[in-house]
């Protein structure tokens, strides 16, 4: 694992939903024949499971799998303003 936090939203109805967050470590995927790489990541109560973030290599994967957190933060930052 790379990164895990846990962050808070709120919901339609004004409740406080807690997100784990959890990053985990860019590998290659096995015998992809472009070389590409993967990096999981999940987001309680926004991805239904663990996603798969492609890339062409780590550090490629890494930045794209920090894009789905950045597009959850801009989400429920939304909702707090």
């Amino acid at each position: 694992m790379i990164a895990s936090d846990t962050w808070t939203s709120k919901g339609n109805d004004g409740e406080t939903i807690v997100h784990q967050i959890v990053v985990g470590r860019p590998f290659p995927i096995p015998k992809d024949k472009n070389h590409d790489w993967v990096c999981p990541v999940w987001i309680e109560n926004f991805t239904p499971h663990i996603v798969s973030a492609r890339g062409v290599g780590a550090v490629d994967s890494l930045m794209n799998a920090m894009v789905i957190v950045k597009t959850f933060f801009d989400m429920i930052y939304k909702k707090t303003k």
